[in-house]
């Protein structure tokens, strides 16, 4: 269809062609959890930094106490959230119609069960410590 024949405005002809629909609230999302996961990954990578060379015991026994485990539980809870909207961005902008929405399903759905693995991996890890403290 050349120019001359579209009688549509130049923006009517941009809607719809980038972007998600609900945009503001997405961006705002992002950067609140960029701003959230700031801190929490200076202490995590000091964490690492702080446990590498011991063994498994000793990484589990750091894990199992909640002081610990609160803040690896956000950590992977907001890792998990910002990736999931950075990959809805890309999924936006290079996909159209029903691949986009299949995309949008299909990283929403990996980011839960990614949410949900790590959860339950810091659950046991504490409700075994738990029990072993008895």
């Amino acid at each position: 269809m050349s120019r001359l024949s579209d009688m549509r405005t130049p923006l009517a002809r941009a809607k719809g062609l980038g972007g998600l629909p609900d945009g503001a609230e997405h961006w705002t999302s992002e950067r609140v959890s960029a701003v959230l996961l700031g801190p929490l990954s200076i202490w995590g990578v000091a964490q690492i930094l702080r446990l590498a060379g011991r063994d498994r015991e000793a990484i589990l026994a750091w894990a199992g106490r909640v002081q610990n485990a609160a803040p690896l539980g956000l950590l992977i809870a907001l890792t998990a959230r910002h990736a999931q909207l950075g990959l809805e961005v890309v999924a936006s902008d290079y996909s159209r119609g029903w691949r986009r929405v299949w995309l949008r399903l299909i990283i929403r759905l990996s980011t839960l069960l990614f949410v949900a693995l790590g959860c339950a991996s810091l659950a046991r890890i504490l409700m075994t410590r738990t029990t072993e403290a008895r």
